[in-house]
């Protein structure tokens, strides 16, 4: 299973969650095998920039990654719909979690 968490910065694990699913710099995809986090890779959501349709092409940028779920805080409608489309499945991460908690609180509900 491959999860995408939006960060701030780029520091993996360690980064903090953004306060939005669209507009945030950086998109950390954490790879789950067997119940454990076995890869990770930070990733730039060139979205982050766009003027409008950020949604859209953060959600096709999670498909375009092979990304199962997404744990976040505040998505849009727009995204929330695209996502759902992709079968990509939404889960909850509070701003300001680190990225290794979020994951790991997901899969402890599994």
């Amino acid at each position: 299973m491959k999860i995408a968490v939006p960060t701030r910065g780029n520091r993996g694990l360690r980064d903090r969650v953004a306060d939005t699913f669209s507009r945030a710099p950086y998109f950390t995809l954490v790879t789950v095998e067997n119940g454990g986090i076995t890869d990770k890779k930070v990733i730039q959501n060139k979205a982050s920039e766009m003027n409008q349709g950020a949604g859209p092409m953060a959600a096709r940028t999670l498909m375009d990654n092979g990304v199962d779920v997404l744990l976040s805080g505040e998505i849009g409608p727009g995204a929330t719909s695209i996502l759902e489309a992709f079968r990509i499945r939404i889960g909850n991460a509070s701003k300001d979690e680190k990225v290794r908690d979020a994951v790991e609180k997901y899969l402890a509900q599994l």
